[in-house]
């Protein structure tokens, strides 16, 4: 299947004030949203905006300097700390609460009962290209491509033959999936302080195999894209999830921030250990901010100027804190409030600030910027304050039926319901 080369032109119909479309995912192009240029949607779990900033203003992240400097930005309000990232993530996704959507604990994607935005975007006609987005296994039919979160895992994405739609871009995203311990120490070095007392050998045991595992994953997911869009063209829609700075963070934030770090006596073996690795570890968050703005640039490198982009992140990072007996390294209560999101492309306002965006408003502004309609049930609202034009939104009552049923619903069998829990395990988010 290759999508088509020349993207989806909806018709658009101009009105004064507020426009409302009747039915679900009515034809008309908003005036609003009148780029017929592409739109991709980055998720970045746990960015943080304190760690951001001062790269930023270093010069140290490039491509998120202009984004930001060109575009609109802001901070995204999360749900509480405590949420787990695949509940946020589908709220993203949906702009529907957990108890409505269906994702409440760490589960399959036959659970979801409302539409994703690329759901409603490819029900609507346009194409869409969906890869490791949290909650996505197995994959589903959608008008285009979609690679499960599964992809991180290429044993199971093999086994299972259910993580990718279509069938037929299994052995093309198999050759490009990496295991998920495969960074070479070559690789790894980047992160870590190699003239300190521990050089390399802070590399062994767990802290070698998180990072590793981050690489890996954030790897296959930027070249399992690149590798689609080269094979199946560039989507009207494309939505890529990159996980490795929360997981990057969970592990070494308290080596990069002195403040976090459990109080153990000066004297203690305890405390000359964490200022060891401290010493190893103390650059390496910031530096796999350096590293997903190097894997941001390769995949907007493939779409043309008129692409409009937005990155947002799930709920920021606020460190370990108090960590007890010892190390917790993946405790949901390091999850920050408010997270990142940033808007840019044809439309937007340079310099802009966004005000009071929460997780819930990403979806209706996805759809808005698609030039689909916002469904009223949608708790979250557009995020109005970041065009250059106040838009014109339409929308209708709901965009029923949740995911497009052209092929059937999602069914999993105990085997791959056993896998997700395996992954979740491997993870720490559940014993």
């Amino acid at each position: 299947m290759r999508l088509p080369a020349v993207r989806t032109v909806l018709a658009f119909t101009a009105l004064a004030g507020l426009v409302v479309l009747a039915g679900c995912g009515g034809d008309a192009r908003l005036s609003g949203a009148s780029r017929e240029g592409p739109l991709v949607v980055i998720g970045v779990d746990g960015a943080e905006w304190s760690v951001l900033e001062p790269l930023l203003e270093a010069g140290a992240l490039p491509t998120f300097s202009r984004l930001v400097e060109t575009g609109a930005s802001g901070r995204l309000r999360s749900f509480d700390p405590r949420e787990a990232s695949p509940v946020i993530w589908t709220t993203i996704a949906t702009g529907i609460a957990p108890e409505d959507h269906g994702i409440t604990h760490y589960l399959t994607s036959a659970e979801w009962r409302a539409g994703a935005f690329w759901d409603i975007c490819g029900d609507a006609g346009q194409t869409v290209g969906v890869v490791a987005w949290l909650v996505t296994s197995p994959a589903w039919p959608v008008n285009g491509f979609m690679v499960s979160e599964a992809v991180r895992n290429p044993r199971q994405l093999v086994q299972s033959g259910a993580e990718v739609y279509p069938p037929g871009i299994l052995e093309l995203v198999a050759a490009h999936a990496r295991p998920p311990d495969s960074a070479t120490v070559a690789e790894m070095s980047r992160f870590v302080n190699t003239s300190g007392e521990l050089g390399l050998e802070s590399l062994e045991g767990s802290n070698g195999h998180i990072l590793s595992r981050a690489l890996s994953g954030d790897e296959t997911a930027v070249d399992v894209t690149l590798a689609l869009l080269s094979s199946e063209g560039i989507p009207d829609l494309t939505c890529v999830y990159l996980r490795g700075v929360d997981e990057v963070c969970h592990a070494f934030w308290l080596y990069m921030d002195a403040e976090s770090r459990p109080a153990f006596s000066q004297e203690s073996e305890r405390s000359e250990s964490l200022v060891r690795y401290a010493e190893a570890f103390g650059g390496l968050v910031e530096e796999y901010y350096r590293y997903t703005d190097e894997k941001i640039a390769r995949i907007l490198e493939r779409y043309p100027d008129d692409t409009t982009v937005l990155i947002c992140s799930d709920h920021g990072f606020r460190g370990p804190g108090d960590f007890g007996d010892g190390p917790k390294r993946m405790l949901l209560q390091q999850h920050g409030l408010e997270g990142v999101v940033i808007l840019n492309g044809p439309g937007i306002a340079p310099g802009s600030t966004i005000e009071g965006a929460t997780v819930y408003d990403i979806a209706p502004t996805v759809l808005q910027l698609a030039g689909r309609p916002v469904g009223r049930d949608m708790s979250g609202r557009v995020l109005v304050e970041a065009f250059e034009n106040v838009p014109e939104i339409g929308f209708v009552e709901s965009h029923e039926g949740g995911r497009s049923s052209r092929e059937g619903p999602v069914v999993v069998d105990d085997a791959t319901r056993e896998q997700v829990r395996e992954r979740l395990r491997s993870l720490g988010y559940i014993e």
